[in-house]
């Protein structure tokens, strides 16, 4: 085997040690979602919630 080729074992053990390393919580991965903008949040689940709905009839007029 090549001396720089790498093994299950070792890419299992440097994964590992790189989410060790990471924080969980950080500041770029993180949303915040301001209490403010619930309504437009009810909104957007709505419209969502319409959209799959309208796609779910689509596929029942093609189906029948």
């Amino acid at each position: 085997m090549h001396a720089h080729s790498m093994t299950y074992s070792t890419l299992q053990r440097r994964l590992i040690s790189q989410r060790r390393s990471r924080a969980f919580f950080s500041p770029q991965t993180t949303q915040h979602v301001r209490t403010r903008d619930t309504a437009l949040e009810i909104v957007r689940a709505a419209v969502a919630l319409a959209g799959a709905a309208a796609w779910c009839g689509v596929l029942l007029v093609l189906a029948g």
